[in-house]
């Protein structure tokens, strides 16, 4: 796709041979418009093409350089020997190349010329070593000297491995320019390449300024292709020594005309000889055929030239070629293909009688060939020479303005377009040029991590004040100055790890997107971000099943520096599920006032897996106070390494610890895979008079027995729950799930908020299950469920033998999960199909008063009509949805809100929803244990703050619709108030507290309208 931001239109006239009548800009900058010029070139042909000449193997470089200095040839380029390069990482420069090119160098523009053998590169090589052998090769090049203007990047072949070959090539060329932005780059292929690799030379077109193709039968061709592939990029014609070592090749290659045609014709003398006979040649044809001279059409000239009474024209196809303007009005050079022993008679007529001034050269060595007189008559004129050249060039000069000029009009026309492929290769320019300028800084950076809540964990929100150390020498590291917990600030020296989640996926680095060939791109037009027009360019993997990213990145229409991105990566085999990251850039200056593109903040959302579960990780990062190439760098890095604040170092597998040992700071390679953590606490429900307390142990391995999964278990007593999953391929994920219990719960029935005591029943429950996931799109994950379940039953002491039990059987709880996540929002629904297997009525079979019934001998007894026998259901239908989104503003000031709707078909008092302070729903605000519900309809707002970094407060009101249908068809009014706080307890634990406090609901059922739930955490590695 090309880009409609800029494109020019310029037109030439008789009477302004070296202005622009006319120039039309669609909206553009000035900046954009000037370096259009200065990289596209004219399409038509203006003058010769400028000359490249190699220094000859005879010759030393300075030698070489003195006689190139002689060669009066405007524009001339010098190219220096060629230095071999093997991305293997084999290369040589020869002692003294950098200091002779210093000492001899010439006002001429110098280039240099690197051959890259195309078999020096194979599968094996990564494309870390690739890129480490191109840096250290062009470190070695002379590049900042000042007389060195280009390089020519000599291709030979076969190609071996072309994607990793075609890789290292754009690596050099990123280097290359990333160490003088100013620099000319060309890339020379041999004959035929253009053809037969055009992916490649696409790709490098992108990268470079120019390309080449090899002088050779055919090479129009390759000609016409680079110029298409290479998106009209100027094109050099190489010779070869063999070409070169006459000037027959060389004058063929510097007269050819047509489109299109070659700008640069550069030739490889093979001896000084060879060399001087090449300079005449071209000093002679820069004399001749002027800069300001254009390539004519000779069928609408008054001038003919025949070769032995035949009309050059008929000879072949360019034997012929015409220029206009310059201090003659025209000069024709033509092939005659004659020789001393085999002369030939070359005519010149016109139909305009004159007065000219005619001049006949052999271009070859501009020689003069004798011609004979001028005949004249009423049709013109007519001269004749006899010649022995191959070439003849014949200079006309018109005496006088009388007559009309023989072209009246020469248009030159340009257009530019910038294509995708050339915004992203000028976006990688412009990041390799600061990587190269950029040799350390220091900035402030503050993280905070939100944690979305779990059945067993309330939402956690870790922060940290961090300090960043960044050297091009040296690996990236952190340094952690402040830790919070729930804006509670703990001991710096602490490291409070969240019980279920991988250590190192808590601390990560910014994705880092480098858009190579594994990408496609799309240019989705231009935006305006913060007062500055972009490129918005989207990127998609071409491997679908690769953990590449996909997303947005905005590029600065001027400067092609990147303003913003917008990064998605899933499918990677780690418990990080998502990862959808948004990076804000802005300009900071170092002290000497030297601009640097750098990371102003992010953005992130994370899908994590934890116990087969799939929950929301917010990530907020804001850098400032950037010292940007400070001469203390290495100081205060050393002081740092010196200090007892935990640091962290950035490795290629992600951030590792980085801990003092025997004085000196190590990296500590074996990252944590196995975290347990003490779990602690109580509960008051209001449902008991007492407290229920609880303890146990949470142990996460996140490489179950070296396989890459993850086993969860939490183990307290006769309570058992653990999980076993792992990633399978991309995007699927594979769990199994036991939950095993000897506690029994406490299935209660009531009349009218009278608990009727005489079909009270304990129960247990032991589920097994297998869920599997799918992470479908960025944002959307589905989970497939089956669980069975089996139920044993018992009577209370309190109840009576006529109440008949449900049979103690097995269920099967198919069930589907849709979870979607973005900018902050978390939408989740589940469907749950339950099916019972054996089961039988229970209740009593009448309500007279004990025995043979079962009703109260109370002389007014509460409705008792849910005792009576009821057939089972044999299958029931549970179904839920939830949006809740939460708010961070500043540091530590949370606000939130969340709705819900929880309902169900054919449910009994042994499939209803029962909230507790452990499962889920759970009615904020009410206490928990009591009541049973087939719907509840409910939704709440929080809103937090810490006080003085020593306590944390989330005050809730939650408000709630419910109803049971034994006990009425009409949704009651259920709400209250909840208030949670956290603050740092001793010997490195975290307390953690809910207070809740009913304010209506079924009052008189409840011991009290307070609830209270304590947890300890407590980690133990």
């Amino acid at each position: 796709m090309k880009s409609p931001i800029r494109s020019a239109t310029l037109v030439l006239s008789e009477s302004m041979p070296s202005y622009y009548r006319r120039i039309n800009c669609r909206p553009l900058t000035l900046s954009l418009l000037l370096s259009m010029f200065l990289i596209l070139p004219l399409r038509a042909q203006v003058g010769l093409p400028r000359v490249a000449m190699s220094i000859p193997t005879d010759q030393s470089v300075r030698a070489g350089l003195t006689a190139a200095q002689q060669c009066e040839v405007p524009g001339k380029l010098i190219v220096l020997p060629p230095l071999s390069f093997h991305f293997a990482g084999h290369f040589e420069i020869p002692a003294g190349f950098l200091e002779q090119t210093l000492q001899s160098a010439p006002e001429a523009q110098i280039w240099l010329h690197i051959v890259v053998e195309a078999d020096s590169i194979g599968s094996k090589e990564s494309e870390k070593e690739v890129s480490d052998s191109v840096n250290a090769f062009v470190n070695a090049l002379p590049l900042s000297v000042k007389a060195v203007r280009g390089l020519l990047v000599e291709i030979k072949e076969p190609l071996i491995a072309p994607g990793l070959f075609s890789f290292g090539l754009v690596r050099l060329a990123l280097a290359i320019k990333a160490n003088n932005a100013g620099l000319q780059l060309a890339f020379v292929f041999r004959p035929g390449f253009a053809g037969s690799h055009g992916d490649v030379v696409r790709r490098l077109g992108t990268y470079s300024d120019l390309l080449g193709t090899t002088y050779a039968e055919g090479w129009r061709q390759d000609v016409a292709r680079l110029s298409e592939q290479g998106m009209n990029k100027p094109v050099i014609l190489k010779l070869d020594p063999g070409e070169s070592a006459t000037t027959s090749p060389f004058l063929a290659a510097m007269l050819a005309g047509g489109e299109p045609s070659p700008q640069i014709i550069w030739a490889q003398p093979s001896d000084a000889k060879a060399a001087a006979t090449l300079c005449a040649a071209s000093s002679f044809l820069s004399r001749s055929i002027t800069g300001n001279m254009f390539a004519a059409d000779s069928a609408t000239s008054a001038f003919k030239i025949a070769v032995d009474g035949v009309n050059i024209d008929g000879l072949g196809k360019n034997e012929g070629h015409w220029f206009l303007g310059g201090p003659s009005d025209l000069v024709i050079a033509a092939r005659i293909n004659a020789s001393s022993s085999a002369p030939k008679t070359v005519t010149l007529s016109s139909v305009k009688p004159g007065p000219f001034e005619i001049k006949w050269y052999d271009p070859a060595t501009g020689t003069i060939i004798p011609a004979g007189e001028v005949k004249t008559s009423d049709k013109g004129f007519e001269q004749t020479s006899e010649c022995t050249s191959e070439y003849a060039l014949i200079s006309i000069h018109r005496k006088s303005d009388a007559d009309q000029t023989v072209y009246n009009t020469v248009d030159v026309k340009a257009g530019a377009e910038l294509s995708v492929e050339e915004i992203v290769a000028r976006w990688q320019q412009n990041r390799e040029a600061q990587k190269q300028r950029l040799d350390n800084y220091m900035a402030s950076a503050f993280m905070s991590l939100h944690f979305e809540a779990t059945t067993l964990e309330p939402g956690f929100d870790f922060s940290m004040q961090l300090k960043q150390f960044f050297s091009r020498a040296g690996p990236m590291e952190l340094a952690q100055k402040q830790f919070y917990i729930n804006g509670v600030k703990f001991g710096k020296n602490h490291e409070f790890p969240l019980p279920a989640i991988e250590p190192e996926k808590v601390m990560t680095q910014p994705l880092e997107l480098k858009l190579t060939e594994r990408y496609d791109y799309k240019l989705l037009g231009t935006e305006q971000v913060n007062g500055i027009m972009c490129y918005v360019v989207g990127f998609l993997p071409k491997v679908r099943d690769e953990a590449l990213y996909t997303g947005k990145i905005w590029i600065d229409g001027t400067t092609f520096r990147q303003i913003k991105q917008y990064l998605s990566e899933r499918g990677v085999n780690s418990n990080v599920l998502v990862n959808v990251e948004t990076q804000n850039y802005e300009l900071f200056r170092d002290d000497k006032g030297n601009e640097y593109n750098l990371l102003r903040s992010i953005s992130a959302q994370q899908l994590l897996n934890a116990a087969g579960r799939d929950f929301v990780l917010q990530r907020t990062v804001q850098f400032s106070d950037y010292v940007i190439n400070s001469s203390t760098f290495s100081a205060a890095l050393a002081a740092e390494h010196s200090s007892a604040d935990p640091m962290f170092r950035d490795t290629d597998q992600g951030l590792r610890s980085l801990r003092v040992k025997s004085g000196e700071r190590v990296v500590v390679d074996q990252n944590t895979k196995r975290i347990k953590s003490v779990v602690a606490g109580a509960m008051y429900g209001g449902t008991f008079n007492f407290p229920i307390p609880f303890l146990g142990t949470s142990t996460v391995n996140f490489d179950f027995h070296h396989t890459g999964a993850q086993l969860s278990t939490f183990f307290a007593g006769p309570i058992l729950i653990s999980d076993l999953s792992k990633q399978f391929r991309p995007k699927f994920r594979v769990a199994f799930d036991l939950a095993l219990s000897g506690l029994p719960g406490q299935n209660r029935i009531y009349g009218n908020n009278t608990e009727l005591l005489q079909g009270e029943v304990w129960t247990w429950e032991q589920t097994i299950g297998v869920r599997a996931s799918w992470q479908a799109a960025t944002h959307l994950s589905v989970t497939a469920s089956s669980y069975f379940s089996y139920d044993n039953f018992l009577r209370t002491y309190q109840a009576v033998e006529q109440y008949q039990m449900p049979r103690n059987g097995l269920n099967i709880l198919p069930g589907v999960e849709i979870k979607y996540t973005r900018d902050g929002y978390v939408f989740d629904a589940q469907v749950t199909r339950g099916e019972r297997i054996g089961w039988r009525p229970f209740g009593c079979v009448s309500l007279t008063q004990t025995a043979p019934g079962c009703g109260s001998s109370s002389p007014n007894p509460p409705p008792e009509n849910a005792l009576l026998l009821q057939n089972p259901q044999s299958g029931f239908t549970l179904y839920s949805a939830d949006l809740n989104k939460d708010y961070y503003i500043r540091k530590f000031t949370k606000g939130g809100w969340d709705v819900s709707y929880w309902g169900g078909n054919q449910l009994d008092r042994f499939s209803r929803y029962f909230p507790s302070f452990l499962t889920t729903p759970r009615l904020h605000g009410i206490p928990p244990g009591t009541d049973s519900f087939d719907a509840i309809a409910m939704a709440n707002v929080h809103y937090g703050f810490n006080v003085m970094d020593l306590l944390k407060i989330d005050g809730m009101y939650a408000y709630a619709r419910a109803r049971n249908l034994d006990e009425s068809l009409r949704f009651r009014k259920f709400d209250g108030l909840e208030l949670n706080f956290n603050t740092p307890g001793p010997l490195g634990t975290l307390l953690q507290g809910t207070v809740s406090y009913a304010l209506n609901g079924n009052i008189e059922r409840y011991n009290s309208r307070w609830a209270v739930y304590m947890l300890i955490f407590k980690p133990l590695r």
